[in-house]
């Protein structure tokens, strides 16, 4: 959920986003109710931090203890993630060692762990993030228990794949298909993922709602069905907000105008767009990002432009542009920028200045 993140990202509507994770949380909580449900997991990282405002602690706990008031009480497991991970002091350690409703189970603690629920011939198990540790393996220490007729597993962390051993918290599929549980509710990564392996199902049904530029799934929560049969999972849509990319050819752009103009077909105030620029520009053919991202931002949720465009130099040699003119020399000067620059940066500016250029020494516009 990441309940209280900054969001920086966002910009303005940060703060907005931080309202609407609130919304859906408090769906969440509706939807336990609805499909009568007997158990809620999170999978780590309910708060974005490990020491949340009290605030946001009284809200969550507030809503979660909707869920006590049910009959059954539908049984709450919670298990720190990277983010809100387990330290002294952190906010699942002072938690743990209060009272807590019979109904909320919280995994914390320095070792794995397993809470039984007897009503439900139930066992789940899990090792909390620890705060400031590289190098933790989640699944390793997770051990079925041979008396409970279900076996969950919670875990946080990433699947080894090779491009991320850097991760802190990694499990393999052979940890999953050795594990015997009967499911294992993942978290950590912010899209749907299916690692089942070895008959073992194991999801990750990512955030609940979308948190980002980068993330590209909808926000849903996994409805799992256990107990009789096959594993059944079920995903269910609970955000409202949705993610887009928009790549443009700069090519066919004549300026910012026609940039807004395109980026505005696309406009609603429920999705963050991600828009890309590429190809080449025509020479003196300026493409004001700031001013296009001012001017069409507000139609939706949040707006990314990035411009990884190039200007077209080999149409400028087509051009007549004697070196004893100002334009020539202009021109002749701004290349040879581009030529030595040493990084991308510097290349981008000395671009950007020969696009910039160009067009004033034409008495164009420029926005």
């Amino acid at each position: 959920m990441h309940l209280d993140a900054p969001n920086a990202p966002l910009g303005e509507r940060a703060a907005d986003h931080r309202g609407r994770l609130r919304d859906v949380f408090e769906r969440i909580v509706d939807l336990c109710l609805q499909q009568r449900v007997q158990a809620l997991i999170i999978a780590g990282d309910l708060f974005d931090s490990r020491r949340p405002s009290r605030r946001t602690q009284d809200f969550a706990f507030g809503q979660l203890a909707r869920l006590g008031e049910s009959s059954p009480p539908v049984e709450i497991f919670m298990l720190p993630g990277t983010h809100d991970c387990w330290a002294e002091g952190s906010v699942y350690e002072r938690i743990a060692t209060g009272d807590l409703p019979a109904h909320v189970h919280i995994l914390a603690g320095p070792e794995s762990m397993t809470v039984s629920v007897a009503h439900l011939d139930l066992a789940v198990h899990g090792q909390a993030h620890l705060c400031d540790l590289a190098s933790q393996q989640p699944l390793a220490g997770l051990t079925a228990s041979p008396d409970a007729a279900i076996n969950i597993g919670i875990v946080h962390g990433s699947h080894e794949r090779g491009d991320i051993a850097d991760d802190s918290s990694l499990f393999s599929d052979t940890e999953i298909a050795q594990s015997g549980m009967d499911y294992i509710a993942l978290g950590h990564w912010h899209g749907w993922h299916d690692h089942s392996a070895g008959g073992v199902t194991a999801i990750n049904p990512g955030s609940p709602e979308v948190g980002g530029f980068g993330q590209r799934d909808p926000g849903v929560v996994a409805l799992v069905t256990l107990g009789e049969g096959e594993v059944s999972v079920e995903p269910l849509t609970v955000g409202k907000l949705t993610a887009a990319m928009l790549v443009l050819d700069v090519g066919e752009l004549s300026g910012t105008e026609d940039l807004i103009s395109r980026i505005g077909e696309h406009a609603s105030g429920e999705t963050l767009l991600d828009v890309t620029l590429t190809g080449l520009a025509a020479p003196g053919v300026v493409i004001e990002v700031d001013t296009a991202t001012e001017a069409a931002g507000p139609a939706f949720m949040a707006l990314r432009i990035r411009d990884e465009s190039h200007p077209a130099l080999d149409d400028l040699s087509e051009i007549e542009m004697p070196e004893a003119l100002a334009f020539g020399r202009f021109v002749q000067l701004a290349r040879q920028r581009i030529d030595n620059a040493t990084n991308d940066e510097d290349r981008r500016v000395a671009e950007r200045a020969l696009q910039l250029g160009v067009a004033l020494l034409r008495g164009q516009e420029v926005l």
